[in-house]
């Protein structure tokens, strides 16, 4: 089962039973998730869906990691909008202009475009979560880690003062716990040179590592707090999100 099979009503209800994460919804400004949601994964995926239930932001960004490479590295698709069983989502047109602008690596080009993309799974879990609201579709087509340090830079330049939310698209696996409990220490420790030498290893487990590196760096820019959930004993996978962090009490 793939949860674009799924009614409405099916993922309403996912998420509807999903354990709370106790926090704002308004302090949510990414989410990690998996690639591919199906009926292994749905439970956690809820879960992070869950956590901004509740708060409509005006534009999503979904990045996702290209399966080998595309000759433009930072690839947006063309279209005006993105339809899915649950209607259509329109594209933010001037936002991915501007990436464009920013840099000379993003390009809007339809090499790597496909309705198989991550990108489907997670408009569904949006549509179902959120009222209203435009996208941009952005993949990663490179392997060198400068590729990904200019997308955070023009992410944190273009989104920090945007009602926007940005959703890396990532497998990170609980089956492993001691690599798990490796890539915690890497974040919590703020050990960028640590992270990026684990997400370019052949050992690691983690798959989408280019956007889930992207996030961290983000994250660390705006001063965002990392969560990772694993609350669900049976997971197969765990999903997070990053918070704004709550104001101290005087």
């Amino acid at each position: 089962m793939n949860v674009t099979d799924l009614r409405g009503e099916e993922i309403r209800q996912w998420i509807a039973k999903a354990s709370s994460a106790r926090v704002n919804s308004e302090q949510i400004r990414m989410l990690f998730v998996p690639n591919h949601i199906t009926s292994e994964n749905i439970k956690e995926t809820a879960n992070a869906y869950k956590s901004i239930d509740g708060h409509d932001y005006n534009s999503v960004v979904i990045i996702e990691s290209y399966t080998g490479e595309l000759d433009k590295k930072l690839a947006m698709p063309s279209n005006r909008s993105f339809t899915t069983s649950f209607g259509e989502v329109p594209v933010n047109d001037v936002l991915r202009n501007e990436f464009c602008d920013e840099e000379d690596d993003f390009f809007i080009d339809d090499e790597g475009y496909s309705t198989t993309m991550s990108l489907f799974h997670q408009l569904a879990m949006l549509q179902n979560t959120l009222t209203q609201f435009d996208a941009v579709s952005l993949q990663i087509g490179d392997y060198d880690p400068a590729i990904v340090r200019e997308l955070a830079y023009v992410l944190d330049e273009l989104l920090l003062g945007r009602d926007a939310l940005i959703i890396f698209c990532c497998d990170i696996p609980k089956t492993n716990h001691e690599e798990l409990e490796r890539l915690r220490a890497l974040i919590e420790n703020n050990n960028e040179s640590g992270l990026m030498h684990y997400l370019n290893s052949s050992d690691k487990q983690l798959k989408g590592a280019r956007a889930f590196m992207t996030g961290v760096l983000v994250a660390k820019s705006w001063n965002l707090e990392i969560e990772l959930l694993n609350g669900i004993e049976d997971a197969t996978q765990i999903c997070g999100f990053a918070k704004l962090p709550l104001p101290q009490e005087a």
